[in-house]
């Protein structure tokens, strides 16, 4: 290393170390500049997607016995 970088790595240091020793932030970046800003809600309409009919009536049957009866349920 050459004189002037050692200068300068020790004037970096010191400009640091008086920061710490004064109780300043040592980010470079303040912490307000990384948020991000909160999501937007999105509200979704389902009837969109699921198109509700008129569910189909249908009769329900009991298949009984090893003939394959069938006798109506009520």
């Amino acid at each position: 290393m050459t004189d002037n970088e050692k200068k300068r790595i020790k004037k970096a240091n010191d400009f640091i170390l008086g920061k710490l020793k004064r109780g300043e932030s040592l980010s470079t970046v303040p912490p307000e500049a990384t948020w991000f800003p909160p999501r937007p809600i999105q509200k979704k309409d389902l009837t969109k997607l699921y198109i509700t009919k008129e569910p189909k009536k249908t009769s329900l049957s009991l298949v009984t016995g090893d003939d394959n009866e069938e006798s109506e349920t009520r």
